[in-house]
């Protein structure tokens, strides 16, 4: 058993499959149509068994794109992350650093949700 989907929302599906493609690397997973203009669209880092499923809205109808998402990815380096992610023209919130859990950092998607960022604490570091 695993994640499969998380949903995120987006005011503009294309802006936001461009964002998640040429701005991180990931790849669109799937795009099929579901009636009434609707799409199913996935987008996940290569080789992920977990996606996001970009939508325009809640299956209950609500809108909620914008805001803390609630989604940590983990990357090798924060650091070396956040300097490649932002010579693409990524919008941090928090600037990397160093905590006792590891190293965090915060940064917007094309929609404004604001992602969180992890890279494990480095070896030789105490975590007490």
């Amino acid at each position: 058993m695993y994640i499969s989907v998380v949903s995120l929302y987006a005011d503009d599906v294309d802006r936001a499959i461009d964002f998640y493609t040429k701005k991180l690397g990931w790849e669109k997973t799937m795009d099929a149509p579901m009636g009434d203009g609707d799409r199913w669209v996935t987008v996940a880092p290569p080789g992920a068994q977990t996606a996001f499923t970009i939508s325009t809205q809640s299956f209950d109808g609500s809108r909620k794109a914008g805001g803390f998402s609630g989604v940590i990815i983990e990357v090798d380096d924060v650091h070396k992350t956040h300097d490649a992610l932002e010579k693409l023209g990524v919008e941090f919130t928090d600037a990397p650093r160093i905590e006792p859990w590891g190293g965090w950092a915060m940064f917007k998607d094309s929609e404004g949700n604001v992602h969180g960022m992890h890279s494990p604490v480095p070896a030789g570091v105490s975590n007490n």
